[in-house]
C-alpha cells in the first residue's frame, strides 16, 4: 500500500508512505508516528449540539422493546414480500401502542397493495391524525 492516503471528513488527513507486506497499517503507524499529522481543532471551532435520543423514532411507552420488535419484524416481512405476515406484525405493534404512526402508515400501504381500500384509508387516517397531534 505505497503512497496511500486516508481521510476522515474535513477534520484530518493521514499520509502513509509505506506499509511492508504482512504488516498491518496500525503497526506501521505505531513504528513511524511522524507519518501521522493530525491538526487539533482551532479554539472556538468545536460546538456541542444535542442529538436526538437513539430511540426517538420509537413510541414512548412501557412496551417499547415489544413494539420495536414487532415493527422490525413487520419491516423485514414487508421487504421479503410476505405481506400477510407483515400486516400481522404491524397490527401487533399498533395493538401494543396505538399511537405508533409509522406502523399505521405501513399498514395503510400494505392494505392498499392488497386492494383493501377501506382498511387502507382507515389506517392512513389514523396515522395522519396521530402525526398531527
Amino acid at each position: 500500500m505505497a503512497g496511500a492516503a486516508l481521510a476522515c471528513g474535513a477534520c484530518f488527513h493521514v499520509q502513509v508512505t509505506h506499509v511492508p507486506p504482512g504488516q498491518s497499517l496500525s503497526v506501521a503507524l505505531a513504528k513511524k508516528p511522524q507519518l501521522v499529522r493530525l491538526p487539533g481543532p482551532t479554539p472556538g471551532a468545536v460546538t456541542v449540539r444535542q442529538s436526538a435520543a437513539p430511540d426517538s423514532g420509537l413510541p414512548k411507552s412501557d412496551n417499547t422493546a415489544r413494539v420495536a420488535e414487532a415493527f422490525s419484524r413487520g419491516e423485514f416481512c414487508m421487504n421479503a414480500g410476505k405481506d400477510d405476515e407483515a400486516i400481522a406484525a404491524f397490527l401487533e405493534a399498533v395493538k401494543i401502542d396505538p399511537t405508533f404512526a409509522e406502523a399505521w402508515q405501513r399498514l395503510a400501504a400494505l392494505y392498499e397493495k392488497k386492494g383493501d381500500n377501506k382498511r387502507a384509508i382507515d389506517a392512513f387516517r389514523k396515522s395522519k391524525k396521530i402525526a398531527s397531534q
